[in-house]
C-alpha cells in the first residue's frame, strides 16, 4: 500500500505538494495527472525517498521512505520517462546498478 498523509513539500517559496493525503491498495492502478509544475514527479521522489516531506507523512506498506529508502524501493518498481543508461556499462551492467541501487539483487 502506498499512503500519503496531509503531505507538504515546499522547495524555498515554492510549495510543489500541498497537503496531499492519498491511499493507494495493493493491486490498485493509480494515475498522476497533472500540468507541468503540478506537483506529480516531487511526489513519485516522496514515495521512493529521494525527498523528505517537510510536513506529514508517506508510507510505502510499513516503510517510511524518509527514514529507510532502500526498503521502501524494495517493494515498488519505477520507470522514469527519460531513461538514463551509462554508456561505459553493457545492457546488463547497466541493470545490475540500478538494481544494487534499488535495494535488490540481480541473479
Amino acid at each position: 500500500m502506498f499512503e500519503a498523509e496531509s503531505v507538504t513539500r515546499r522547495f524555498g517559496t515554492v510549495t510543489a505538494v500541498d497537503e496531499l493525503t492519498l491511499k493507494i491498495a495493493p493491486g490498485e492502478l493509480f494515475c498522476l495527472l497533472g500540468a507541468n509544475g503540478a506537483g506529480k514527479t516531487t511526489t513519485i521522489n516522496l514515495f521512493l525517498g529521494f525527498l523528505k516531506p517537510d510536513d506529514g507523512m508517506i508510507r510505502v506498506g510499513s516503510v517510511d521512505p524518509s527514514s529507510d529508502p532502500r526498503a521502501a524501493r524494495a517493494q515498488l518498481a519505477y520507470i522514469p520517462e527519460n531513461v538514463a543508461l551509462y554508456p561505459q556499462l553493457t545492457g546488463l551492467e547497466n541493470l545490475k546498478l540500478f538494481c544494487d541501487m534499488g535495494g535488490t539483487t540481480l541473479d
